[in-house]
């Protein structure tokens, strides 16, 4: 489950705005969204109106942290698509599979430093931070946790036989 202010975000992202822009169509001061955004500042009811307006989304939408597009997400996937994509990232081969190739993105993007470690004798997984962590974000707004580990877990094996 993603909070409030990630949902924002992935929201804004998803209609390529600006927090400046955001801030501008909702009437909030940048600085404000900002601290939404990290959650680090409670938002009003008029806030959340404020917000969804702007966005184009119903108020329920933002506070049930519904992310963009994550309803093509939301079925189970099968042990054999999970072990393709798992496959997939560990050698670095991109599927041809539309779907497949936006979770291989996601995946890649989130365990590039982690395969490294993976490979490498006594490595450690490191959490992700920077240019990876809005992947993280989007991987973890996607898909249940339990599908998310499962992913993790089979590639980090298949990188480990590599």
């Amino acid at each position: 489950m993603i909070t409030f202010g990630e949902n924002i975000l992935l929201w804004r992202l998803h209609r390529s705005l600006s927090q400046a822009q955001l801030a501008a169509l909702s009437n909030i001061p940048r600085p404000n969204l900002s601290d939404i955004e990290k959650g680090k500042r409670d938002v009003t009811l008029s806030t959340i109106r404020s917000l969804a307006n702007a966005l184009g989304v119903l108020p329920g939408t933002l506070v049930n942290g519904e992310p963009p597009e994550h309803k093509k997400h939301a079925g189970d996937l099968s042990r054999e698509f999970m072990e393709r994509i798992a496959a997939s990232v560990a050698r670095g081969n991109p599927p041809g599979d539309r779907e497949e190739r936006r979770l291989y993105q996601l995946l890649r993007e989130v365990l590039s430093s982690s395969l490294k470690c993976t490979r490498a004798p006594g490595g450690r997984l490191p959490l992700p931070a920077g240019k990876s962590g809005l992947a993280w974000l989007r991987l973890r707004a996607f898909y249940p946790p339990e599908i998310v580990n499962s992913l993790i877990t089979r590639t980090r094996e298949h990188a480990e036989r590599i």
